[in-house]
């Protein structure tokens, strides 16, 4: 009895090591089996970290090459653009502006085709006349309908359309010639402007860069093409003289108001500014009654020929009436428009003006009133209520002197200083003051219609 008893607490003695040790392995396994599901765990999430910095880098290099793309075209903008401006505001033939243009939207855009159509002599129909990229048959040859597909949107738009726009080859029909028509897929259409209406279209097909980025380089292209060709019109000798002042040669009244509302609009369209500045000659009365008539339009030639000489290609100098200009600085800066306008008040005071029959020459100054697009107003009849307001203030402050237009009220007036003066303005009656030549222009109103 005792010996199987002790017989048998041996085996539950020699057990419970082996319960134990089996117990000791299971938590063992089940501890790896954890810390390998941990371990596996904290891999997995690494692993998935790596995956998304390296799909974040990714993403960064491409939004870097992106950027660096954006900005190297920047600045290939920024070198080129300066040099077709020059070259598009330097004095050629009419005819010689289209050409340039081509060449330059050819090389700035890397296009594969950039031509220019205008109107065929014999017809509606629009027709090449300088091309880069097309067939050389076709210039004066190939006829597209003037209301057909991508063209003809620009044309009766009268805006820049790109293929990307909805409807940009609506109204396409086969038995009408359209450049779709002659496989040519514009990647954008410009309609240009001469001085009175729409006198061609640039039209680029192939494009290297994003449309959408590039269509205010397109508009800017047009603009400086549609200038060159209005100034190059004002500017010939053998011009009908409809638009052009005949006393002095810059323009007259009305073209200058036609070109300023395109320009408030292009201007506004760029988030740009642009200035507008009013000068006349101080006491002009007193050269009229000490030298004569005829002096007194010597002066007004003299002080033409000094503004339009010391403006650049692409500002605009036109006559309001009697001894009184206008400059309309384009692309400008107030501290840019001041400047110019100080420069052209000091170029003047400065000039000894010959009159014939007179030993000693004669020295005049000027008054001038800036306003600027948007600051001092946003219409043609704002700014130059403004400008002129400015002119007055100058003349009250003892003339020879420029004066920037205040800020436009609530009610669209000029917020004058308190205490100032209130004295009659200066006339701008054409037939004061004006020369024995002097031409009178109908005032009207200056927002209405020019046409009607």
């Amino acid at each position: 009895m005792n010996k199987k008893e002790g017989i048998g607490d041996n085996g539950t003695m020699d057990f419970v090591p082996f319960v134990i040790a089996k117990a000791t392995l299971l938590f063992l396994a089940v501890v790896l089996v954890i810390e390998y599901a941990i371990r596996r765990r904290e891999v997995s999430r690494d692993l998935l970290k790596n995956l998304r910095k390296e799909q974040q880098l990714a993403t960064y290099s491409a939004e870097l090459r992106t950027l660096k793309e954006k900005l190297a075209r920047k600045s290939e903008i920024a070198d080129q653009f300066p040099r077709i401006t020059k070259k598009m505001t330097e004095k050629f033939p009419s005819e010689s502006y289209p050409a340039i243009a081509v060449r330059s939207a050819k090389e700035f855009f890397r296009a594969g085709k950039v031509g220019y159509f205008a109107q065929a002599e014999d017809s509606s129909d629009y027709t090449l006349v300088v091309g880069a990229g097309f067939p050389p048959e076709w210039v004066g040859n190939v006829r597209i309908h003037s209301d057909e597909g991508i063209l003809g949107m620009a044309l009766q738009k009268r805006m820049v359309v790109s293929k990307m726009d909805l409807l940009s080859s609506s109204g396409r029909r086969p038995s009408r010639p359209s450049l779709e028509g002659m496989d040519v897929a514009p990647d954008f259409v410009a309609p240009i402007f001469g001085i009175s209406d729409v006198v061609g279209a640039l039209v680029v097909t192939g494009c290297s860069f994003p449309l959408e980025e590039e269509r205010i380089n397109m508009s800017m292209l047009a603009d400086l093409l549609s200038m060159a060709l209005q100034n190059a019109t004002l500017l010939d000798p053998t011009r009908d003289g409809n638009w052009v002042d005949p006393l002095t040669g810059v323009s007259n009244r009305i073209y200058f108001l036609q070109r300023f509302e395109n320009e408030i609009r292009r201007t506004e369209n760029y988030r740009q500014t642009l200035a507008l500045f009013m000068l006349d000659i101080d006491e002009f009365k007193k050269v009229n009654d000490t030298h004569g008539h005829h002096a007194g339009d010597i002066v007004i030639k003299r002080v033409a020929d000094i503004v339009r000489k010391n403006t650049r290609g692409y500002d605009l100098v036109g006559r309001y009436g009697g001894d009184e200009f206008m400059v309309l600085f384009t692309s400008t800066t107030e501290g840019q428009a001041i400047s110019s306008a100080e420069h052209l008040r000091e170029k003047i005071s400065t000039a000894d003006i010959s009159i014939p029959g007179t030993g000693v020459p004669v020295r005049i100054t000027i008054s001038g009133g800036l306003a600027m697009f948007p600051t001092h107003g946003q219409s043609t009849t704002d700014l130059f209520r403004s400008a002129d307001e400015a002119l007055f203030e100058s003349k009250r402050q003892g003339r020879n002197r420029i004066q920037v237009a205040k800020s436009v009220g609530l009610y669209g007036g000029i917020a004058k200083g308190t205490g100032a003066d209130q004295e009659t303005p200066i006339s701008t009656d054409p037939s004061a003051d004006a020369g024995s030549d002097a031409v009178e222009y109908p005032l009207g109103k200056l927002g209405e219609d020019l046409n009607s």
